[in-house]
């Protein structure tokens, strides 16, 4: 009875017949960080695996997120990731592979692999699915700007995009080209829009643009904003789809499975972007083919015109912001038009009716199981940290190790320090999450011992590796401080391990900062920090606020004085979706920020306060 249903599902590939499988499966991805799935506190930074899923019917597919950054295909293997999505793996599911972009960094040899090593590392994902009846399906990495580009007609030294080809083509499973297919639209599509790569798609901001980077980040060479990663995943879906139609090369097996995927891809409409002049010059959001419920940005950077407004198909405004996103798509083909001054009135656009309860939900994407995490509130920070060195971090007690928590030595933070047993092999793990990401984060680590030798150590944040000279402090009494260069953080949970590499075990230590806001131990929250506003009772917490001078906040009690007027507060959470908006004729004087504060649930969030028009003050907003 198998071998008829499996001849008509192949059947039904070559006739064009439509595939009806109520079967759930799930998708598992595994990557490094154009793949993986961020925090909200890093958005507009997206990976194309945490998209993935708005592309996919929930009905019948889960997509888990196992992607993480910093791993090449050797690495992702031997931290165990490999056999944890094995663990997972179900008769039936897919397994999503990319690999390519660490595995050709020479500069870093912690995550290097030899050309020659590569195709072995894949063809293990590609062993692990079959071993388990899964489905695998080789994606090649997406083109990047810059010196790390990864196409047959560029690094001839390292083709991973080829390298990943063969061994598709060996296994007889779909080899799905995103390299190749992105570098065409790059440089086919958006040819004469440099900028509009760099600016729209990777993660090159402008101060002010997003909330999560008041002063803006240039990192417009690797990493990719949302609608960079939505653009991705359809083509991946594409391809998919090609391979359906033109990969001659694939088993009958993986032929009918890449049957019932492609079956389950949703619907996607036509999202078309305009203007209203006839010689607009500027930057904006091109045309897009997403399905109903994904998330959609519009944004527009004029050169020289003045805009006024979006509105849709039928002339209703939607934003008066350039940037409009975190709004989603409809379950129809839409137009959306940047209304400049001076250019012509709004003509509505004749279109079908939205097609309301027609659609099949979305797919939810996931990172695979959180790590959770219950920690002594002691350990977490509780005073505030310099400015310079904003994430201070407690090292008093460790989540495993080899060594005791003492306090048996003076000039010590915190609580207490930790002693690692005098041993060459001993080690200390510490789980510690960011909400940010950098590649070139600083850290200083704070320590102490008596002794005529050095007590170096390995230290390991994330997938780096660093070697960390300790010369003696000549006293277990004085502390001094060691330092690490260019570490790699994500906005991710991760791990820092401490390894003694001598057999007198390493020093006393005492804690640890980062140089960048928002690392902290987990289960803690991030440290306040000097010269920031905070509340210290009241549950909310403001930082980074720059207020008019006609504007006075009281973050303690929570109240906004003003010479009066029409007084208009606007919170939006992370994604930019307003979660709140209240709007106030005031007199002059005090009044609530927020008269309505306890509707909002916990987390970050971006206020907005205007009087009369004018923005007195844009700032973070913590919910506790």
């Amino acid at each position: 009875m198998k071998k008829i249903a499996k001849f008509l599902l192949a059947a039904a590939v070559f006739t064009g017949v439509a595939v009806s499988d109520s079967t759930s499966f799930a998708i598992y991805v595994v990557g490094d960080s154009t793949v993986c799935t961020y925090k909200d506190s890093a958005y507009p930074q997206t990976g194309w695996g945490q998209v993935l899923g708005y592309f996919f019917d929930a009905s019948r597919v889960k997509v888990n997120n196992y992607a993480i950054g910093g791993r090449s295909s050797r690495t992702f293997i031997e931290e165990g990731r490999l056999d944890e999505v094995k663990g997972k793996l179900q008769k039936g599911d897919y397994l999503f592979v990319q690999f390519g972009h660490n595995d050709r960094d020479y500069s870093k040899a912690a995550r290097y692999v030899e050309p020659s090593q590569f195709s072995g590392y894949i063809q293990k994902y590609v062993d692990a699915a079959k071993a388990k009846g899964a489905n695998a399906i080789l994606i090649s990495p997406m083109n990047l700007n810059g010196s790390r580009n990864v196409f047959s007609t560029g690094d001839k030294n390292y083709d991973a995009r080829g390298m990943m080809q063969t061994v598709a083509k060996n296994n007889k499973v779909p080899f799905v080209d995103l390299n190749m297919k992105s570098y065409n639209t790059y440089n086919t599509t958006y040819k004469n829009m440099p900028d509009y790569v760099t600016r729209y798609l990777y993660k090159k901001l402008e101060k002010g643009e997003y909330p999560n980077y008041p002063d803006g980040v240039n990192d417009g060479t690797t990493h990719f904003q949302e609608m960079g990663s939505m653009g991705h995943a359809q083509m991946i879906c594409e391809e998919l789809e090609e391979n359906l139609k033109s990969n001659s090369n694939l088993s009958a097996d993986a032929k009918a499975a890449l049957t019932t995927l492609v079956s389950t891809i949703k619907k996607r409409y036509t999202i078309k972007v305009q203007t209203n002049l006839s010689n607009y010059n500027g930057l904006i959001t091109q045309t897009q083919y997403f399905p109903a419920g994904s998330p959609m940005t519009l944004r527009v950077t004029p050169n020289g015109q003045t805009f006024e407004k979006w509105v849709d198909d039928d002339c209703n405004e939607i934003s008066k912001n350039m940037i409009y996103y975190g709004f989603k798509t409809k379950a129809r083909n839409i137009t959306y038009t940047a209304m400049f001054k001076g250019g012509s009135e709004c003509k509505k656009i004749a279109h079908d009716s939205e097609e309301s309860g027609n659609e099949n939900p979305t797919s939810s994407s996931s990172e695979g199981p959180e790590s959770s995490s219950s920690i002594d509130p002691k350990l977490c920070f509780d005073g505030t940290a310099d400015a310079a060195w904003p994430s201070p971090i407690d090292m008093a007690s460790p989540e495993i190790a080899d060594g005791l928590t003492e306090t048996n030595h003076e000039g010590y933070t915190g609580q207490g320090f930790f002693n690692i047993e005098n041993s060459a092999y001993s080690t200390a793990t510490y789980k510690l999450t960011s909400d940010q990401s950098a590649s070139n984060a600083r850290v200083m680590i704070r320590y102490s011992f008596q002794g005529n030798t050095n007590r170096d150590m390995k230290i390991t944040i994330d997938n780096g590796t660093y070697d960390v000279a300790f010369p003696s402090t000549g006293s277990w009494d004085k502390w001094d401080t060691a330092y690490i260069e260019d570490v790699w953080v994500d906005a991710l949970d991760f791990k820092m391990k401490i390894a003694s590499t001598t057999s007198d075990g390493g020093p006393n230590i005492d804690m640890i900062a980062f140089d960048m806001k928002g690392v902290y131990r987990t289960g803690c929250k991030p440290a306040k920090v000097e010269n920031d506003i905070e509340s210290s009772s009241s549950g909310t917490t403001i930082v980074s606020v720059r207020p008019a001078p006609s504007l006075h906040f009281d973050a303690r009690n929570q109240t906004i004085t003003t010479a009066g007027g029409m007084l208009m507060v606007q919170v939006s959470d992370a994604m930019g979706k307003v979660v709140a908006q209240e709007t106030h004729n005031v007199a002059p004087g005090t009044v609530p920020l927020l008269q309505n504060q306890s509707k909002m649930t916990s987390g970050r969030y971006f206020v907005r306060v205007q009087l009369n028009g004018q923005v007195l003050m844009s700032s973070f907003l913590y919910i506790k």
